[in-house]
């Protein structure tokens, strides 16, 4: 029986609130009652309209804009809105491969400024997309198109290799 896609949005809506929570419970972190795991709401891509103008951004794409469409399409997504206090820090996605094997990680961005997860956003992400991954069954994670080298050796660091041979590079790491 195939799961339709309101099914499915629920389903896979349980699984990220199980994989944000373990997250949540285990910060390893003297402030992490400050810190909060969410998932993408109205009020994370209402903040995220104040980066667009922001000329240090690496990247252009408008979560306000256009996560709405991506998160229709992607009902099995992996999907994170980190917050320190009222501060959103970061907002990151990605989703499955047909299959499941594999879950990508298209968008890891933090805030352009300076926030108080700095330093803190990709091993916060990068554990949840592990724990989410897990949960779906999916062997391996990716994070697609580092932006620059200096990303690549920060990946690197978290047991990522780069794969260069695609269309579009990632890094890739093998889950237990």
């Amino acid at each position: 029986m195939q799961l339709t896609h309101k099914d499915a949005e629920q389903r896979y809506s349980e699984f990220r609130a199980i994989a944000l929570q373990s997250i949540q419970k285990n910060l390893p972190y003297p402030d992490k009652a400050r810190i909060r795991l969410k998932l993408i709401d109205t009020a994370a891509l209402s903040a995220s309209k104040l980066w667009e103008s922001d000329r240090t951004r690496q990247v252009d794409w408008s979560w306000f804009n256009s996560y709405p469409g991506y998160r229709y399409s992607y009902p099995k997504r992996f999907e994170l809105a980190l917050w320190y206090d009222n501060t959103l820090s970061s907002l990151s996605t990605g989703r499955p491969s047909y299959h499941g094997g594999r879950l990508r990680l298209e968008f890891i961005e933090a805030r352009p400024t300076d926030h108080p997860l700095k330093g803190r956003v990709t091993p916060i992400v990068l554990s949840a997309a592990e724990v989410y991954a897990g949960i779906i069954g999916a062997t391996q994670l990716r994070i697609i198109d580092p932006i620059d080298m200096k990303l690549i050796d920060y990946y690197s660091s978290f047991g990522y290799s780069l794969r260069t041979g695609e269309k579009t590079p990632y890094m890739v790491k093998d889950l237990l």
